[in-house]
């Protein structure tokens, strides 16, 4: 089995030791201090760490106490304001947090942890970054502006801890979280991530590590944020299995064994690596304006002037900087799997992006008079963009060099936004490009929220609604690299989506419509041919290209979300039907259901339980396909079509909640083997992997 390069059998449990001594350090030093303190003793005298006894307890020294409570939020990327947001300490549903494939299973990936994904599911999918190589990565990958600062009252360490399968082709995620606070204005954190796949197929292994730094300081009238981060990501390319039948039948491809290894499996790649480095950094400052009132009071005879200050408007400056780079790998590479070769099979195979970004922005806050009834917030943006990739000097096979393009663009825009109050909530944001490369690019868009009594019941109401006319993403209009090639000038991509949905609690049901409109739709194809491989089974050739639709396509979603409970026993259900005006171009599955089928009790007032089984199913459709030399998914070649789908994937689980602490097993792909139906292709050459045993935990510790 090939796993990433530079991973020795020891990383993980380095990593694992080094992440138990970060962040228990802080919470030895205070264990430290507390076994000086006194301890209760049996006879109601005292003992020292040591056991010696101590006198009495002075009854004047008040002791001290322990608060779990803190609070998060991330900082607005227009505004610069903060903005609060729920701590991770749900319970239920925590056996698929750790799940490549999403909560309810929506997302379409290679097989292993870590893999590229991209949601089957339209409308969650989003607008692809400049640097669109990071989207497949939405589950790791997280934007400083997405970044949660912490305040604890004490210092706390959360350890998240997950494995899967056995030391040789299982998979394994430690997580670290310590913060701490100075004093009530300063605080800071450390956040640490690594996760390894070693892969159930062969060449199939991910490696990703994160850290991030940050610290804050609030005071009256001014705050500073600041975070930084690094990631590494190596992914192991297999190119998809050589024949299908491995998977659909399997006793045909055994060669006379009984039971034939996923390990053992042919795959189409051997030592070919996608590498992605990202280094990013946020600094936020902001200042509050004020002003201050005067209110006279009269008891009696007495005069009394109140004096009041009230904080009204808010100037605040963001700066993000980042640097990303993507690198292809390839020391071995079979004949026809890429159509073209554009560059030295030698030569080195990168795309990068540097962007600084300034932002200037000034808010009325909301509620800070009774005419305020909504913040609201005027901002400019300039973004510097520097890309880079290979190019070449007088044609094909001549002279490499990496070619640089700088861009820049000023935006300016406005938002207004209710947050407060249980009856109604709205924000809308608009904003344009004045000055750049993406000049008269528009993006305008809004949501509201209402409660209403609906049939006697409770209902929350809402909707959304947004339009975009944008330019696409820079390396979608043009990307060098070894095996592809393109330089276009696209069009303006014009968006028009409306939506909206209706919650009621009580019932357990939620039911959202989402529609559509798209003109100069852009896209990346696999235009290669197929070839014969062998037995008359068709293997496509990549040459990804990107291409751009001349009409409009018009998509429909409707998704019901609908939960039954008799007793201790719940039914979970989210069905969602999509319908695609061009399926050659946006394909989409029509149908797309999970569901949750489990026990749920306390016992003995403490341990929480849920008991239960889980399914995913989607129909089948021709779902876009995967080229490891872009890294993306892409429309499948017209040569060479196969269809995924129509095969339920189930999973059984016991997830626990006790005194804060959270942890699972689960039996991933129960179901694998056990039906006629074998066909569990997620991605056309890629399976699900094979059933395994998982378990894990996350473990907050308060000092």
């Amino acid at each position: 089995m090939v796993l990433c390069p530079n991973i020795h059998k020891a990383t993980i449990r380095r990593a694992v030791f080094l992440t138990l001594t970060v962040f228990a350090l802080p919470l030895h030093i205070s264990a430290q201090s507390t076994l000086s303190q006194n301890q209760d003793g049996f006879s109601g005298e005292t003992m020292d760490g040591f056991m010696n006894m101590d006198p009495p307890k002075d009854s004047t020294v008040i002791e001290r106490i322990v608060s779990k409570e803190y609070s998060q939020w991330t900082i607005d990327s227009s505004t610069g304001q903060p903005v609060e947001i729920k701590p991770d300490s749900l319970h239920h549903m925590f056996q698929n947090v750790h799940l490549t494939e999403g909560m309810t299973g929506s997302y379409s990936h290679l097989g292993n942890m870590g893999s590229p994904r991209e949601s089957r599911l339209f409308f969650e999918r989003k607008p692809y970054p400049e640097f669109i190589f990071e989207a497949p990565y939405d589950f790791w990958i997280k934007q400083p502006t997405d970044f949660r600062f912490t305040d604890a009252k004490t210092p706390m360490v959360s350890i998240d801890y997950y494995k899967g399968g056995n030391k040789r082709t299982g998979e394994e995620r430690i997580k670290g979280f310590f913060a701490a606070n100075f004093n009530r204005m300063t605080g800071i954190g450390l956040d640490m991530d690594y996760l390894i796949g070693r892969g159930r197929y062969d060449s199939q292994s991910t490696s990703f590590f994160d850290t991030r730094l940050y610290t804050y300081h609030r005071r009256d009238k001014y705050s500073i944020y600041i975070t930084a981060n690094r990631d590494k990501m190596k992914v192991t390319e297999n190119g998809g299995i050589q024949n299908p039948y491995y998977i659909t039948n399997p006793e045909a491809m055994a060669e006379g064994r009984k039971q034939y290894s996923a390990e053992d499996i042919p795959f189409r790649l051997y030592y070919n690596w996608n590498n992605l480095d990202r280094y990013q950094g946020l600094i936020n400052h902001s200042l509050l304006i004020s002003r201050t009132e005067y209110r006279t009071d009269s008891i009696a005879d007495t005069v009394i002037t109140r004096r009041r200050e009230i904080e009204f408007a808010k100037m605040a400056h963001t700066v993000e900087v980042g640097s990303l780079q993507k690198q292809y790998i390839t020391w071995q590479l079979p004949e026809l799997y890429y159509e073209r070769t554009f560059l030295n099979n030698d030569s080195i195979d990168r795309a990068k992006n540097f962007y600084l970004t300034n932002t200037l922005s000034l808010s009325l806050l909301e509620g800070s008079s009774k005419w305020a009834v909504a913040g609201l917030s005027a901002f400019a943006r300039y973004e510097y963009m520097r890309f880079a990739m290979p190019d070449t000097l007088g044609g094909s096979w001549a002279k490499e060099y990496m070619r640089r393009y700088n861009q820049g663009n000023l935006t300016v825009g406005g938002k207004m936004e209710k947050r407060t109050g249980e009856n109604l909530t709205f924000d809308a944001t608009a904003e344009t490009v004045l000055l750049g490369n993406r000049i008269g690019d528009v993006n305008i868009e809004g949501g509201l929220q209402l409660k209403h009594r609906l049939l006697g019941k409770e209902a929350k109401i809402g909707g959304r609604a947004s339009f975009r006319a944008q330019k696409p993403a820079f390396f979608m209009n043009r990307y060098h690299s070894t095996f592809s090639w393109w330089d276009n000038d696209f069009k303006k991509e014009v968006r028009t989506h409306i939506g909206g949905w209706l919650d009621i609690e009580k019932t357990g049901t939620r039911l959202q419509v989402d529609v559509e409109n798209i003109s100069g739709y852009v896209y990346l194809e696999n235009t290669g041919i197929g070839y014969e491989y062998g037995g008359g089974l068709e293997l496509p050739a990549y040459n990804i290209t990107s291409k751009q639709d001349n009409g409009s396509i018009q998509v429909v979603s409707a998704q019901l979300q609908q939960n039954f409970k008799l007793g201790p026993l719940h039914w979970d259900n989210t069905v969602t039907w999509q319908l695609s005006g061009n399926q050659n171009i946006i394909p989409l599955p029509a149908l797309n259901i999970f569901t949750n089928l489990y026990f749920k009790f306390i016992y003995y007032k403490r341990l929480h339980m849920e008991i239960g089984a889980a399914g995913t199913y989607f129909s089948r459709y021709q779902a876009k396909s995967y080229c490891p030399a872009v890294g993306m998914y892409h429309l499948q070649s017209r040569e060479c079509i196969r269809e995924v789908g129509g095969y339920p994937l189930l999973t059984g689980y016991v997830n626990c909640y006790l005194r804060g602490v959270r942890f699972y097993v689960m039996y991933y792909h129960a179901n694998d083997g056990l039906m006629n139906n074998r066909d569990s292709f997620i991605v056309p050459g890629y399976p699900a992997n094979p059933g395994m045993l998982k378990f894990g935990l996350s473990w907050p510790l308060f000092d």
